[in-house]
């Protein structure tokens, strides 16, 4: 068993000193990244080593290692563009929600809840609702017994008073 284990090894070194060289220079053509290059020499090599030690080898090592290098070549290429694509993405999300605008916002926020707090009690409690229980007007006119109309009436004042609201706090902070 020993000798067999050996015979591997020295068989496997011999492989590598012939092919490693080749496959490197393949796949650098191939892909233009040293980096991949070196990485699709490592995995020949290993699933090389893999495929000696789970069965035999036949005589033509050279198309079983250039079968391996191409497919190699193709699932690193593919990783690559993925892993790419993937960091894109991330900038891109990261280009589009800064800190600032998370600043923004939660300004933002804190105006509209400042402006809903002044608001005339039933007008802010209908906003309330409207916005942020998500009833329906009709619904909102039932639990305060009162008439749609109604309902919609209270709540074109309030989003009128917030708008109104809104553009003189944003203004303010575009001045100063």
């Amino acid at each position: 068993m020993e000798i067999n284990y050996a015979l591997t090894v020295r068989r496997f070194e011999e492989y590598f000193d012939l092919w490693s060289s080749k496959v490197y220079h393949y796949a650098l053509h191939k892909t233009q990244s040293p980096y991949l290059a070196e990485e699709t020499v490592q995995h020949v090599f290993i699933k090389l080593w893999k495929n000696m030690s789970t069965k035999s080898i036949d005589s033509t090592i050279e198309s079983q290692i250039f079968c391996i290098t191409r497919t190699t070549v193709i699932d690193l290429v593919k990783a690559e563009y993925n892993r790419k694509k993937l960091l894109d993405r991330d900038q891109t999300f990261v280009q589009q929600y800064s800190p600032q605008d998370d600043f923004y916002a939660k300004q933002l926020s804190s105006s509209l809840h400042e402006i809903v707090d002044k608001l005339p009690e039933k007008r802010k409690e209908i906003f309330m609702l409207s916005r942020f229980s998500n009833l329906s007007h009709q619904e909102i006119a039932e639990k305060l017994a009162i008439s749609t109309k109604t309902v919609e009436n209270q709540l074109t004042l309030a989003l009128k008073t917030i708008r109104k609201a809104l553009l003189f706090s944003i203004l303010l902070q575009i001045i100063f």
